[in-house]
């Protein structure tokens, strides 16, 4: 989320430089661009340790395999894009690979106590 958000402000920060050049302004898309850049390699890395706890695929990451039919996609980003702003908005996200449902709010089954007293 934090590398999404850096995108956002270093294009907040290359519109005002457009509308107003200054040097501050052209200052704030530098920075933005190499904060762009490290969280970038970071958020690569940790997309590509996330597993799918079903199929064990990477749903955050394209791999170029053949994608279920009910994943989504979100025109003109990629499926492994679309996963991770559904991640931000709504907290689920469907795998692209076995097309699985997973809301991350919900409890693990394991968690439940089932409806027994403890």
């Amino acid at each position: 989320m934090i590398h999404y958000l850096g995108i956002v402000g270093t294009v907040t920060a290359l519109t005002c430089y457009v509308r107003q050049p200054s040097q501050l302004a052209s200052l704030l898309v530098a920075g933005g661009l190499v904060f762009s850049a490290c969280t970038w390699m970071v958020a690569f890395f940790k997309r590509r340790a996330t597993f799918c706890p079903l199929c064990k695929g990477t749903p955050l990451v394209n791999s170029g395999a053949h994608t279920h039919a009910k994943a989504i996609r979100f025109f003109p980003l990629n499926h492994g894009t679309s996963a991770m702003i559904s991640i931000i908005t709504t907290q689920k996200f469907r795998c692209m690979y076995c097309g699985s449902d997973y809301d991350l709010l919900k409890p693990p089954s394991h968690l439940l106590t089932g409806g027994k007293a403890a």
